[in-house]
């Protein structure tokens, strides 16, 4: 009986992919045609998906909130109902939900499957990866992919497990997901507070979710996600050798970080700064010399990244970049970025001066984090670790290795694991 459950699964999963790859042409036809992407992470058709509904949304939030102020909670609840609908869709609609549907079925036969027969979940996910790379970069998601196929053939399933969660991790949409979860946290805990009759602190909660909405519609648009998706495309044409346009995709990335510096003060213009000389000197030297080296490239792709999620981060957590006042998330999103820079210069470009000065303001920058009255006992804990962590790798910044950059991907998720917002901290434990 057991057998015939297995081979039952294993049917309907490859069924269910064949179905999916012939029910999105628009992916084959631009797989095959040897012509410029236009975007990164999304098409154009999801683009505006997501857009329109995060719109739609939004209006259901503020009726909810005006509901709630002509003491209409039924109404309001019903509108909040919907608007977590509309969420849930755009998460739903994104073109890496294929990938991320197939890594939890895999993961789901990890705990009643022997890990041999969990390796046959693997080839549609492979083969998800394949048709999003056009979009998206997936080499560090196939990486874990890899990893998790090697543990399962050696019958270790925690660790299989484990590169399959990092899997599906790689595969977040920063300028997306990270306002959109944002969102349906503050209107979830104002359902809460609906349920408990407490009309205040509801439309406060759905004040924060409206900023977040408004984010993510934002995001989706800022001058940064566009100059690290053309980044990303040069990369892409470059290293695969198919196209043309890696100068032309320069040239825009340079106009949107021109666009992204002069929309800031201070904060935030010297990194972009920097990184629109960088991409300048490629745009040069290819026009030039017809070649450009591809860890420089690589480099650039990395920097826009960490700077198109350090702005998303901003937006989902409603603070301001050119706020001089360090909080605790705004001292730890500045972390995030400084550390991936120093994997930048450590891993792709081996530059260690510069990866010991990005990784010594890293540490002053979680420093300050550890002193934010927001940081309680177990942030402190974590934070002190993960200082060590970079303490070591400081310690050798030459060394470039399969463990190093084991040791910033284990660095930069241990990050992603502290909160320290205070308006959602303080909502959290109101509504308990």
């Amino acid at each position: 009986m057991e057998k015939t459950i297995n081979i039952a699964t294993k049917v309907l999963v490859v069924a269910l992919f064949t179905m999916y790859s012939y029910s999105h042409p628009a992916y084959a036809q631009t797989v095959q045609a040897d012509v410029p992407i236009p975007y990164k992470s999304l098409t154009p058709q999801v683009e505006s998906t997501i857009e329109n509904t995060a719109i739609i949304a939004l209006r259901h939030i503020s009726q909810a909130r005006s509901d709630i102020h002509q003491r209409a909670l039924a109404a309001a609840r019903r509108e909040l109902a919907e608007a977590v609908r509309l969420m849930d869709s755009i998460r739903d609609n994104l073109s890496t939900s294929p990938a991320k549907n197939f890594i939890e079925v895999a993961r789901k036969h990890l705990e009643y499957e022997q890990a041999r027969q969990v390796l046959h979940d693997l080839p549609p996910i492979y083969a998800s990866l394949e048709k999003v790379s056009v979009y998206l970069p997936t080499d560090r998601a196939k990486t874990h992919l890899d990893r998790a196929k090697a543990h399962l053939e050696k019958n270790d399933k925690r660790a299989a497990d484990r590169e399959l969660v990092l899997t599906g991790k790689s595969l977040i949409i920063i300028e997306v997901e990270v306002p959109l979860l944002r969102a349906q946290q503050y209107v979830t805990k104002a359902q809460g507070y609906l349920a408990a009759k407490n009309a205040g602190k509801a439309d406060k909660a759905l004040m924060s979710a409206e900023l977040r909405a408004m984010a993510l519609y934002n995001g989706v648009n800022s001058p940064l996600t566009q100059a690290h998706q053309n980044i990303w495309l040069a990369f892409r044409n470059y290293s695969t050798a198919k196209g043309t346009d890696v100068g032309a995709y320069l040239k825009q990335a340079r106009n949107y970080l021109g666009k992204a510096a002069a929309a800031r003060s201070e904060a935030g213009k010297e990194e972009i700064g920097t990184l629109s000389q960088e991409v300048a000197k490629l745009e040069n030297t290819l026009a030039t010399e017809g070649r450009i080296a591809e860890s420089a490239l690589k480099s650039a792709l990395e920097k826009s990244e960490a700077l198109a999620k350090r702005t998303a981060s901003y937006y989902s957590a409603g603070l301001s970049e050119a706020e001089t006042t360090l909080g605790g998330e705004r001292s730890l999103i500045e972390a995030r970025m400084h550390v991936s820079f120093a994997e930048t210069y450590q891993v792709t470009t081996s530059e260690p001066d510069k990866a010991i000065r990005e990784l010594d303001t890293a540490v002053s920058y979680l420093q300050k984090a550890a002193g934010s009255k927001l940081a309680d006992h177990a942030d402190r804990k974590k934070i002190r670790s993960i200082v060590s962590m970079l303490q070591a790798l400081k310690a050798n910044p030459g060394k470039n290795d399969a463990t190093v950059q084991e040791r910033y991907e284990t660095i930069q998720e241990e990050l992603s694991g502290i909160k320290l917002q205070e308006e959602l901290s303080d909502l959290s434990q109101e509504v308990r």
